[in-house]
């Protein structure tokens, strides 16, 4: 797959159309929703949902994504209506990932999913394979 990349764009990671089925809960809120909906676009540090009811920004919402089991959690970012009056039925609800990456699946990710410094690749690949030697002890024979 071939992503364009624009210049203009100020995101931190390209959005892509994608839909994905997820549940979506509200773990720690007085709101009480729970509910199947599914994402319209996702990113390295997101995605945006098409939902019946606003989210206050900064809400806490837990993702269970139903396609191979992964769980996340993120933060409303903001909520705008669609439509106006009596027909405003639906809401796109902008949500920034707790832990950014590529929860997704996508394959092969865009360019810029993947992390630019050596402090990002390292945190993206993992702890280095000797990380449970602890170096604060002294060899012994």
């Amino acid at each position: 797959m071939t992503y364009a990349i624009d210049k203009q764009e100020r995101r931190r990671s390209q959005r892509i159309p994608q839909s994905v089925p997820l549940f979506v809960r509200c773990p720690n809120s007085p709101l009480t929703f729970g509910g199947n909906l599914k994402t319209i676009e996702v990113s390295n540090h997101g995605c945006v949902i098409h939902a019946l009811r606003p989210f206050p920004r900064g809400t806490e919402l837990r993702l269970d994504i139903l396609q191979g089991n992964r769980t996340t959690t993120a933060r409303v970012v903001h909520s705008d209506p669609i439509g106006t009056g009596m027909f405003l039925t639906t809401w796109t609800v902008a949500l920034e990932l707790d832990q950014p990456g590529n929860i997704w699946m996508v394959k092969p990710p865009p360019p810029d999913w993947w992390p630019k410094t050596s402090e990002q690749k390292r945190s993206w690949e993992g702890p280095p394979l000797d990380s449970n030697r602890d170096t604060n002890k002294e060899s012994r024979p």
